[in-house]
């Protein structure tokens, strides 16, 4: 919060107020110690930009814009037609007053006929202030040598008339005044230490002591254009009063290349470079950081991490870390337990106190520490590293450091739509709403850059919002979430529909039959102990068919169903009389959401209806075998058909009653494969690689396929996959990939589109194909176990989920 505070602050106030540039005999009329004074060279060009910036814009009348423009009102009446300053100032504890400067005009007052104004004038030393009541509001005007002062604060306005004809500018501000430019259509002066206090005012649950040893002065020139708010210009440091600043005074700044080991879904972070760090800590002897040339701290999925950059992974640093004790290791990168926290406590303050070093890993020439509580956190940073799926190779961040130099002392950076629920939390909870409401998607970053003049006592100061205009580049797999778990996944992750927000969530459990509910920005919603490994993939049904989903999970002793906030659904669980052998089949005859549920416990097949009560109706209670597959319904132009593989080869082809509809003239070998229809046949393959079709009158057909023992098939009513050792057929092409352990392949049928997915469990390598065989622009994307392909959101790019290394689970988008 403290690295971006300024940033934010400043926005707010362009966002509400008015300012600009270059006449020194409007400063004598302004209250000394103003926390801020918005200097403006155009008021009306100023108000034409902030109505015509299109963030702006989108704000609804805001309230706190309502309060502002309640209590500056009288300044909405004021028209001047030159330079105009207006000023805030700390009177009496967390209580501010405005001012407002100009010079004066015949025409300066309009107020309109349905506000009626009175007056009074009050005598002061020998001058006249005129206290000017206009509604609730009152506010008090001087006028001396042309030069028009109004305020909300008599007291103000009589401290001007004392002082106006013998005030010395301070110093600081001359310096900072004279480097305004006039091109800009304001400028916003301020004081640090004045500054926290209204800082204070307007984020009330913020820590703004912070701001006070910043600096001494600064002026930022202010620039907003439709689709951009910036300022730059300078801060000025004090040597004598330890200001922030003056750490740099003697270094000389570095480009920044942080970015590459911090997430692109990052909330913040702030870094400082120098060419050397004993001349950052002149007073820290500590040779390990000789070849330091960049200390960032940065965040994400609530965690604070530190990261160290040094010229090369050769020094003395890296080469003495990397003898501590290992803790574990990710994707071939070791993990090390700290053995001595003291190594570098303090040594990079003001900017980066005390920080969490309980872990670190070593990343090329990067060192990240990170406390204990993130672990989990470091070991999904080292799988986007190696993915090279990090801030760095974001377009948007690219665009965005377009807009800044190339080397700087101090960069901060914040993810606006992540940041977006701290800064409402720091304002006051009646403007809290609105500020989440705003749609930052098209401002993805906000940034605030420092860049220190080697040896002297300033920096150069620039910060951006701006619209993104960088499209993420076509043809690319992206990583864009990692969800480390509790313990290793032991099913395949698998995306379900979240009926409120229609989109997708996921769904995966691990080594200790723990079930998560996971949302796409990598929030665990909630985790369910089963009772042992689910059985297949799990399904949503809508048991009150009132749109609400539930989800079914079946387990060898227990058949679940959970609601949205995975409370138990009465009557389940249910419990198997000795142990389901496949995962409960769920058959919806009409699409009316009168389910029937298909138990199987070795050769015994049990109809439920939904309220778990068995169907009567349903007359096939088993066989003298175990079933090889889960039951299948298919229905084929209006009738319906039940389909059973018996484990000695016996195919049963079943009515909705449970009654022989078709009787198969032969046994079958069965394969592994389950049965399809395709080209409207009931279809599977047998141990010898033939394609099984079976007719409606029970005659079989046989086509060999290019496949021996030990094969995978899948199709849909016109497409034929089939995988073999090392070739993936798709129709008539075949793919020869790398001899290793694949998964088994899986079609997707996604807006009239075939996507064909298979993963190299040894390489850990996901393929997707289209239904030509050609392989997608992107892949082979890194993963370990079958993959789940869906559109998670509102834009037309498609998602995949799928294991990682350990206990991670990945997301990736189809760009």
């Amino acid at each position: 919060m403290k690295r971006i505070l300024i940033l934010l602050l400043t926005i707010l106030i362009i966002g509400c107020t008015t300012e600009t540039p270059k006449e020194y005999s409007l400063l004598k009329y302004a209250p000394q110690n103003a926390a801020v004074i918005l200097q403006i060279q155009d008021f009306e060009s100023f108000q034409s930009e902030l109505k015509n910036n299109q963030l702006l814009k989108s704000f609804k009348q805001p309230k706190f814009k309502q309060d502002f423009n309640a209590f500056v009102t009288y300044v909405k009446y004021i028209q001047p037609n030159s330079k105009s300053l207006l000023c805030f100032n700390e009177l009496g504890k967390n209580s501010f007053e405005y001012t407002f400067v100009t010079k004066t005009h015949p025409n300066l007052i309009q107020l309109d006929s349905l506000h009626k104004a009175t007056t009074e004038n009050i005598a002061y030393e020998g001058n006249e202030i005129i206290k000017t009541t206009l509604g609730d509001h009152v506010n008090y005007t001087f006028l001396a040598d042309s030069i028009f002062v109004n305020s909300s604060s008599q007291l103000l306005i009589e401290n001007c008339i004392r002082s106006y004809k013998k005030v010395i500018i301070p110093e600081p501000l001359k310096k900072v005044y004279a480097t305004i430019d006039e091109s800009k259509s304001a400028t916003l002066l301020a004081t640090p230490k004045h500054l926290s206090p209204l800082l204070k005012k307007i984020f009330p649950n913020a820590d703004t002591k912070f701001v006070t040893t910043f600096g001494e002065q600064m002026a930022l020139d202010v620039s907003i254009l439709q689709d951009e708010i910036s300022f730059t210009g300078i801060i000025t440091a004090n040597d004598s009063l330890s200001h922030s600043l003056s750490s740099l005074k003697n270094t000389t700044p570095r480009e920044h290349k942080i970015a590459k080991v911090i997430p692109r879904f990052f909330d913040h972070f702030t870094s400082i470079t120098f060419d050397e760090y004993k001349k950052f800590h002149p007073e820290t002897k500590n040779s390990l950081l000789d070849a330091l040339e960049e200390v960032c701290s940065f965040s994400f999925n609530n965690g604070t991490f530190t990261a160290l950059r040094f010229i090369s992974p050769s020094n003395e640093a890296i080469t003495q870390l990397t003898t501590n004790t290992e803790h574990n290791t990710v994707r071939n990168v070791k993990v090390y337990e700290n053995e001595d926290p003291e190594l570098f406590k303090n040594h990079f303050t003001p900017f980066i106190s005390d920080f969490g070093n309980d872990f670190y890993i070593v990343l090329d020439e990067y060192i990240v520490f990170s406390d204990r509580d993130n672990l989990r956190n470091l070991a999904m940073l080292i799988g986007l590293y190696k993915d090279e799926q990090t801030l760095s190779s974001q377009k948007s961040y690219q665009e965005a450091l377009q807009n800044l130099s190339d080397e700087s002392s101090l960069v901060s950076f914040v993810n606006t739509d992540s940041f977006k629920k701290t800064f409402a939390e720091s304002t006051k909870k009646t403007y809290q709403k609105e500020i989440l409401s705003i749609n930052v998607d098209d401002y993805p970053f906000a940034a605030l850059q420092f860049t220190n003049e080697k040896g002297s006592n300033y920096a150069h100061v620039h910060g951006i919002l701006k619209r993104n205009t960088a499209k993420p580049t076509e043809n690319t797999v992206t990583q864009f979430l990692n969800v480390v778990l509790d313990n290793p996944a032991i099913t395949n992750p698998q995306f379900v529909k979240n009926h409120i927000t229609k989109r997708r969530e996921i769904v995966v459990q691990d080594a200790q039959n723990i079930l998560y509910l996971i949302s796409t920005k990598g929030k665990v919603l909630w985790k369910k102990q089963l009772d042992g490994k689910i059985l297949g993939d799990l399904s949503q049904i809508d048991l009150y068919k009132n749109g609400r989903l539930q989800l079914a999970v079946t387990t060898p002793q227990s058949f679940y169903v959970f609601d949205r906030k995975g409370t138990e659904v009465k009557p389940y669980p249910t419990k198997a009389t000795l142990a389901y052998t496949q995962p409960v089949a769920i058959f919806d005859y009409d699409n009316s959401k009168n389910y029937r549920f298909v138990f199987t416990e070795g050769n015994k097949v049990v109809m439920r209806d939904k309220k778990g009560k068995e169907v009567t109706g349903f007359k096939f209670s088993g066989s003298e075998n175990e079933f090889i597959n889960p039951p299948q319904h298919f229905r084929v132009k209006t009738k319906d058909y039940i389909v059973l593989q018996e484990s000695n080869g016996k195919l049963h082809i079943l009515s909705r009653t449970g009654k022989s509809r078709i009787t198969a003239k032969e046994n079958i070998q069965f394969s592994d494969n389950q049965v399809y229809i395709h080209n409207n046949l009931f279809t599977t393959s047998d141990r010898n690689g033939n394609l099984i079709q079976v007719d409606s009158k029970g005659q079989i057909q046989k086509t060999k396929l290019p496949v021996e023992e030990n094969h995978d098939v899948t199709m849909t009513s016109k497409t034929l996959v089939s995988f073999f050792e090392n070739k993936l057929r798709i129709k008539d092409k075949t793919v020869e990939l790398d001899f290793g352990s694949y998964s088994k392949p899986k079609i997707f049928y996604i807006k009239n589109k075939i996507y064909v997915s298979i993963t190299d469990k040894d390489a850990q390598k996901v393929y997707v194909y289209d239904s030509n065989a050609k392989l997608l622009p992107g892949f082979p994307a890194f993963g370990t176990s079958e993959i789940d392909l869906e559109n998670l959101d509102k834009d037309a790019k498609l998602e995949f989920v799928t294991k990682g290394e350990n206990k991670t689970i990945l997301v990736y988008k189809l760009n």
